[in-house]
């Protein structure tokens, strides 16, 4: 109770500055912890998935739920470290060293990855995939049907997240998210002073969502806003909507009508 009392404190944060045509935020609870229970869930795994009609899938270790319909989709052989949606509705998976997709209540694998345990980065056009289950694994790779793999570039650490949208893929090092240009030039956007960057989640091509020590900021154009703290490890962004799973809490929450307008911070006289 006192976890969501704090959303709530969020939400009621971001009311009072906006105009008063400006549409009033507002918070959806999807799953809670005793939500998760009833469904007889293990404990929720950092992953997150929302469709282009909105169909959100969480994790437990081997498997995949689909919250919606409020069903398993398949039971793996190893953990599943990531998955995501394709533009037309595909669910892709990561599940050990290979990348597939979920179908008929199967995972099918499809290609061999370079790491065990890799992430996915999904765009209009391209997928990536980054990092595994060690510190050295530090390279994103563009998925090619025909060699499998293709490196992108190599990042100076272990990336802590990454996130495609039109011709652009961003990423965490640390505290820093860079962009990778179409024609691939890598450039830092921006640098925190905080703690890493967990998830990166783009609402258009000019405005990212990001989690850093749990708390939840925007950036947009070159500036960069907090919108509040403690709300938990992984966004995804659907049709103006942004989900916030919260591992810690096991839970899943939808904010909608959040301020698309990231002012600079005033300067100090």
């Amino acid at each position: 109770m006192r976890y969501f009392l704090g959303i709530c404190v969020f939400v009621l944060s971001m009311i009072s500055p906006l105009a008063a045509e400006t549409p009033i935020p507002s918070l959806t609870v999807i799953l809670t912890a005793e939500r998760v229970k009833a469904a007889k869930l293990e404990p929720l795994a950092p992953i997150l998935a929302v469709s282009h009609r909105g169909t959100a899938v969480v994790a437990e270790p081997n498997n995949l739920f689909l919250v919606n319909s409020r069903k398993f989709l398949f039971d793996a052989s190893t953990p599943v470290s990531d998955c995501a949606f394709t533009p037309d509705g595909a669910l892709l998976v990561v599940s050990g060293r290979k990348l597939g997709y979920c179908a008929g209540g199967r995972f099918h694998p499809q290609i061999d990855l370079p790491e065990n345990a890799m992430r996915l980065a999904v765009g209009q056009n391209r997928i990536y995939v980054y990092g595994g289950d060690n510190d050295r694994a530090t390279s994103i790779y563009v998925i090619d049907p025909q060699r499998g793999h293709a490196k992108l570039c190599d990042a100076p650490s272990a990336i802590g997240a990454a996130a495609a949208v039109g011709g652009a893929l961003y990423f965490s090092v640390a505290n820093d998210i860079f962009q990778v240009a179409p024609d691939g030039d890598v450039n830092l956007i921006c640098r925190l002073p905080g703690p890493p960057v967990t998830s990166i989640t783009p609402a258009g091509e000019d405005t990212l969502y990001f989690l850093a020590g749990r708390a939840l900021y925007a950036w947009q154009i070159g500036n960069v806003a907090i919108f509040g703290e403690n709300l938990g490890d992984v966004t995804r962004w659907h049709d103006g909507k942004l989900y916030v799973l919260d591992v810690q809490k096991q839970s899943l929450v939808r904010l909608e009508s959040l301020p698309t307008r990231v002012d600079a911070p005033p300067e100090t006289p």
